[in-house]
């Protein structure tokens, strides 16, 4: 062999072994990386003094494959069962299960600190995701919006939409008397089509037409898909890198349904703007700030999304689970209808008004609130800078917080035998019950504005549906907790009952 090609050989092995050694040596790098990072966040964080699993503190993943898993709510309920009232479920994530950290967290504090939302949670952009009145994390921003927003909640306007509301009780009662006789019927189904099609009207101007057409119309099921979109976004924007790979890592069928809806809710709201109407629904009022406050056709649709998910799913969430636990409990299903049919001799007679006299049917839906929240989860927020105090404890700057709303009303510390549904918590005078644990529409300035028309709503479909009707569960073995979902709000299981309308109706 030549001393040329000796050379070669030579010259190609060095290369060769350099290459090795510095893949050897960036792989080793990165694995202390990953090491001192972990053993930092364990032990050296300023959050290290928080009790919570190990995988869950190391790295966000544990976080996002509980959401999009659709475990979350019972994956933190776990944690706190174990854990205690605070617990550190995520690198920067502390979740709270005690009352006291409802006002500090979400009301206006003594000190003045404001804990703004998350904005990885309630992440905006220009289109699509277009901040509306849930998103919008600025409280100056907020309080703008929450003026315009406050006529639609006032006390003529709720007149208005009693009127709205009654008349869709009465379609459903239609529909369950027609459905009922036929066989067994979905609860869930037809409580979606009722408040679907009321906030229909008031957030795009016209009904989905569900009622009418006794069936789901295919636009509410993209509504209730986009729900997981949201689910799968924030776990995505949770981790690093994987934002830039969303489209390829989101389900076809999610991020299709996500979009979909995004942009149908576009045209619908468009073509509401353009009509000529003297009528009070949402959106007028949205219209009538629009120049004033900049709005885009892209905020006018996020506006009367956030109105529908949060004035419609919600109520019909609530509407199922509270027939799911009467039905399984007969002794508050029988006094329930001991007081209603006592009070009323016909639907006619039931209005908002009367119906606030009924103080068992009203711990029926405290009750539900409780042990059932319509969303489950903790609303996150973030420590203002230099921190603050959360439940007497110190909570550093930038940190991720909430009170999580299935834990703290499963708290047996707040609520005796916290898992039975008992009314009578809240009508017995000597109850020791933490009753101010369970706050669904929270507390503050950020508190639910529909709270008085969710509450007239399900009061009057509840009385209207306990007056006519007796009702039984087809299914016997339907576990409420075990056979659903989370994915921030719930992906109900199907309810069937039996009909039997009453015979001197």
């Amino acid at each position: 062999m030549s001393p040329t090609v000796q050379r070669s050989y030579l010259s190609r092995a060095i290369e060769q072994a350099d290459l090795g050694t510095c893949v050897r040596a960036f792989l080793g790098l990165c694995a202390l990386y990953v090491i001192g990072s972990a053993v930092y966040t364990i032990y050296f964080h300023p959050l290290a003094r928080y009790p919570g699993p190990k995988r869950a503190v190391v790295s966000n993943i544990f976080y996002s494959k509980a959401i999009v898993g659709g475990d979350s709510a019972k994956i933190v309920k776990s944690l706190h069962d174990k854990y205690g009232d605070v617990v550190r479920w995520g690198p920067n994530e502390l979740s709270f299960a005690c009352a006291e950290a409802w006002r500090d967290i979400y009301d206006r504090r003594k000190d003045g600190k404001v804990l703004v939302k998350d904005p990885l949670f309630y992440r905006t952009d220009d289109t699509v995701r277009a901040k509306q009145i849930v998103s919008i994390s600025d409280p100056e921003e907020h309080a703008q919006m929450r003026k315009m927003m406050s006529h639609a909640f006032s006390s003529r306007a709720l007149l208005e939409q009693e009127e709205l509301i009654q008349h869709y009780a009465d379609d459903l009662m239609g529909a369950i008397r027609e459905r009922g006789a036929q066989g067994p019927i979905n609860l869930v189904e037809f409580f979606n089509w009722t408040t679907f099609d009321v906030l229909g009207e008031l957030a795009f101007g016209e009904p989905f037409g569900s009622l009418k057409n006794r069936k789901t119309d295919p636009w509410i099921a993209i509504i209730l898909d986009s729900i997981k979109f949201n689910a799968w976004d924030v776990a995505i924007w949770k981790l690093p890198i994987l934002p830039r790979l969303q489209y390829w890592l989101t389900p076809a069928k999610v991020r299709e349904g996500g979009i979909k809806h995004a942009y149908e809710s576009k045209d619908k709201i468009l073509k509401r703007a353009a009509k000529k109407t003297d009528r009070k629904d949402f959106v007028s009022y949205i219209l009538a700030k629009r120049d004033e406050l900049h709005i885009t056709d892209w905020e006018m649709a996020a506006h009367s999304n956030a109105l529908i998910v949060a004035g419609s799913e919600t109520s019909a969430t609530v509407l199922s689970g509270l027939h799911y636990y009467l039905l399984n409990n007969q002794y508050a299903y029988q006094k329930l209808k001991e007081e209603v049919r006592g009070r009323f001799n016909s639907v006619e007679e039931v209005d908002a008004k009367s119906i606030e006299r009924l103080p068992y049917l009203t711990a029926c839906i405290e009750e539900t609130f409780r042990i059932y929240p319509p969303i489950p989860i903790a609303m996150p927020r973030v420590t203002p800078k230099g921190g603050c105090e959360i439940a007497g404890k110190y909570v550093p700057e930038g940190t991720t917080v909430g009170v999580h709303m299935w834990s703290v009303t499963h708290n047996p510390r707040h609520f005796a035998d916290p898992d039975a549904f008992r009314p009578e918590r809240w009508t017995d005078p000597d109850c020791t019950d933490n009753l101010d644990a369970s706050k669904p529409f929270l507390v503050g300035p950020r508190m639910c504005m529909g709270i008085n028309m969710a509450w007239i709503e399900v009061r009057i479909i509840l009385a209207k549906i306990t007056l006519l009707y007796d009702l039984e569960l087809y299914d016997k073995n339907l576990d409420w907790n075990r056979d659903q979902c989370c994915y921030t709000l719930w992906q109900k299981p199907d309810l069937f009952v039996k009909v039997t309308p009453r015979i001197s109706f």
